[in-house]
Parts: C-alpha cells; structure tokens; sequence
C-alpha cells in the first residue's frame, strides 16, 4: 500500500510539472507579460529540482513528493487564477512594429491612448480611444469595405489617458473633450457619459448578423 501511495504521488507530482510547463507555454504565446512566464516557469522548476531531493533521501521519498504537490498546486493554481481574472494588469499589449490602425491607417508610434480588440484571430490595435469607439459606431461603413474578419470580438482593452492603466472597455468611462474621446478611469463629472458596455454588445451583435 505504501508503494502505491507512494507511486501516486509521484505520479501526481509529475503531471503537475506537465501542466506547468503547458501553462508556460501558453502564456509565452498569447502575449502575457515576461515576469508571469518567468514565475510559471520558476515553479516548475522548484518543482523539479525539489523533486530529484527525493533520490537523495529516498526513505522521505513521499513527504517530499507530498510537499511538492502541495507548493506546486497552490503556487501555480494561484498565479494562473491572478493572470487570468486580471489580464489587463498581466497582458503585454506592445504591439507590434509597423502595425497601423485600421481606423486611419497611420502607424502607431506612441502608447498613451493605445487601445487592443481582438476579432477572431486578428488582434487590432488603436492609435487613440476615439478611434476605438469610430469603428463601433460605424461598422457599417467598415463591413461594406471588407476589413473586418468573421470571429468572435474579445479583449477589448483601453489605457486610460488620466492614471495610464490597462482596463477592459467595460469599465473606464469615455469622456469627450474638445471633439475627441478619451477613456478616463475617473471622469471629473458623473452622468451624459457614452455607455460603452451598450455600444461593444452592438458592435458584436452586427457582426454576428451580417
């Protein structure tokens, strides 16, 4: 009985550095920030390197494979939990070099305003917020040019121009100031805001129709 729990806890062990070393992958390739793929990969690694202690002490074999498990599983399980609830704190969203917006076609140079929306595969991204919400509004005109993809609208992601932070679009208010938009974390006046939670469901819901 003892092997078997023994065998199982190992074997637990293992597939918990599995999991890790997928999780590190993953968030390697859909853009998460380097110190989040660093930390992933640093538990995995504990992970081993704590392991292979049990080949030294083998008559302690499994409380160390025990301890591995537990420090591995609430380690990663809470890392994994953080970036994906708050993947405006954890994304990098640097674009890439020469990407333009497909709003004015100009190249993005700066980050002050820089905003992200994902359709399908295709990631865009925004020189300013007023640019974000122009193609909202008028999807019309950009469907009849065939510049939008088939695919679901995800990650919508603004920096807000008063505190520079990442938000979901969701949850910053726009407010327009001598013609033009802009995304503020806190707004000087409440109330005849732009409700944007309303304008993204129906920027989605026309893509879906056409």
């Amino acid at each position: 009985m003892a092997d078997l729990e023994g065998i199982v806890l190992i074997a637990t062990s293992r597939i918990l550095e599995f999991i890790g070393i997928i999780t590190t992958i993953f968030l390697m390739f859909k853009g998460y920030r380097t110190r989040y793929v660093f930390m992933v990969g640093g538990i995995v690694l504990f992970s081993i390197l704590f392991s292979l202690t049990g080949l030294v002490y083998r008559e302690y074999v499994h409380y160390i494979a025990l301890a591995d498990i537990l420090i591995t599983s609430l380690v990663l399980g809470g890392i994994v939990l953080y970036v994906m609830r708050h993947p405006e704190r954890t994304r990098d969203f640097t674009p890439p070099d020469s990407v333009r917006c497909p709003v004015c076609r100009v190249f993005i140079v700066g980050e002050d305003e820089l905003c992200t929306m994902r359709i399908g595969h295709h990631v865009y991204y925004f020189d300013s917020f007023d640019h974000l919400v122009k193609m909202m509004r008028e999807v019309d005109f950009f469907l009849e040019r065939n510049s939008l993809p088939r695919g679901e609208v995800s990650d919508v992601f603004v920096r807000t121009k008063d505190t520079g932070r990442w938000r979901r679009i969701e949850e910053v208010h726009a407010v327009e100031e001598k013609g033009v938009l802009h995304a503020l974390e806190k707004p000087p006046v409440e109330g005849g805001e732009l409700d944007l939670k309303e304008l993204l469901e129906a920027f989605k819901d026309r893509l879906r129709r056409r």
